[in-house]
């Protein structure tokens, strides 16, 4: 039967490297025979197995254009399309130094017993139906939230990173034992991490159960701050508890105006990170918007930031989806929504700073074998529509911004 080169897409790009994904399959499934890359017409790669194959090739040349090509004997090339273009642009060198780098994880739902189904208005996950499956937590030896999540750790440790921040949902519906699992695996982490909740992770109350996160996990309540390389980064609290979703109330911005004060004064280049997205009132009623923070809320938001240049950049968890966003009360401040953990495309974010008041962001596959094989068959879910929402476009994944 013929082979062909299934669903490549160009996943990620820095200054001087890039990522790519894909199969090779015949009519009865995916098939190990040999595929190589090539850049600019070089062999940079050759790969095998079976499954979805995830390359990284480095050695590239900053702001430089280069054509990539998968080979595949018997096969035809990929015509190129927005996941897979067949040229990649790599991002500039930095034009100063490093002073640290950390990952982010967000939306890990320990627990969850099952992913997929329709989509309910709420945003829940309905029945199964034809064009709808589902992946069931007990359909493998490890559940797959438990894995996903802990090969993501793995991944961030071999990447080398100063710290890690985890921005909430971390417990699919607050049970204590979903944050008693959610810590041993954040144990693994080779470095310092610091964690805040999402809406998840109080909805223990509407179970009866009065759960208290922070300490199960054993971090400070939000909001907080994590100084790092020069930078400040502030943790902030969105959730409403028991409720989809966020607020951002006067209390909320009194503190957030007094720790913006702070590091104008003391000219530190921020970033915040929290959970809920915002969303302006023209943009209220579409999903995921409808659980984001109350437009009224965000705006107020918008206005604060807009008067506080040395915020960089707000990094946000909740949507699944790989998505980045600016509004004119805010400036150039992008709003950077990351995909999820524990599903499609499944992994996490890198981020580089700079004294020069730039930061750099990559987000990553996770590439183990078991994780490549999950968030592939999450893909093609909700009637083969979740990669248009989750996976975003290239410029959403990896970019430079600040300065």
């Amino acid at each position: 039967m013929p082979l062909r080169i299934r669903d490549p897409e160009l996943f990620g790009v820095t200054e001087s490297s890039l990522v790519l994904s894909f199969q090779v399959a015949d009519a009865a499934g995916p098939e190990d025979a040999e595929a190589r890359v090539r850049v600019d017409g070089e062999l940079r790669a050759t790969t095998q197995g079976e499954g979805t194959r995830l390359v990284r090739i480095e050695g590239l040349e900053p702001a430089t254009e280069y054509t990539v090509e998968i080979e595949v004997d018997g096969a035809d090339a990929p015509a190129p399309d927005r996941w897979f273009p067949g040229r990649v642009l790599t991002l500039p060198a930095p034009a100063a130094a490093e002073t640290a780098s950390f990952a982010t994880l967000n939306d890990l739902h320990f627990g969850e017993p099952r992913f997929g189904g329709t989509l309910l208005p709420n945003g829940d996950y309905g029945p199964e139906a034809p064009g709808f499956p589902a992946a069931h937590a007990g359909e493998t030896d490890v559940p797959y939230w438990r894995f996903m999540n802990e090969d993501a750790i793995a991944e961030i440790n071999d990447a080398g990173a100063d710290a890690t921040f985890i921005k909430g949902d971390i417990a699919d519906v607050g049970r204590p034992e979903q944050f008693a699992a959610a810590r041993d695996a954040f144990a693994r982490l080779a470095m310092p991490w610091h964690a805040f909740l999402g809406n998840h992770d109080y909805y223990g109350r509407l179970e009866g159960l009065e759960v208290d996160g922070y300490a199960l996990l054993g971090q400070p309540h939000a909001p907080r701050h994590v100084d790092l390389g020069g930078w400040r980064l502030l943790l902030l609290e969105t959730v409403e508890p028991g409720e989809h979703h966020g607020v951002f109330d006067q209390g909320r911005i009194r503190w957030l105006a007094d720790a913006l004060e702070e590091t104008r004064e003391s000219d530190v280049p921020t970033l915040l990170l929290m959970h809920h997205q915002p969303v302006p009132p023209e943009h209220a009623d579409g999903y995921p918007n409808r659980i984001g923070i109350h437009p009224p809320h965000s705006m107020e938001l918008f206005s604060l930031l807009g008067r506080h240049p040395q915020v960089k950049g707000v990094l946000i968890g909740h949507t699944h989806r790989n998505r980045v966003r600016r509004y004119p009360a805010s400036g150039r401040v992008p709003f950077v929504e990351i995909q999820c953990t524990k599903d499609y495309p499944g992994g996490f974010a890198l981020y580089r700073l700079f004294e020069d008041g730039t930061f750099r962001q990559e987000v990553r596959r996770t590439g183990s074998s078991r994780a490549l094989a999950h968030s592939t068959r999450c893909r093609d879910f909700f009637r083969g529509g979740y990669r248009d929402f989750a996976l975003g476009p290239l410029a959403a994944r990896s970019f430079v911004a600040g300065g």
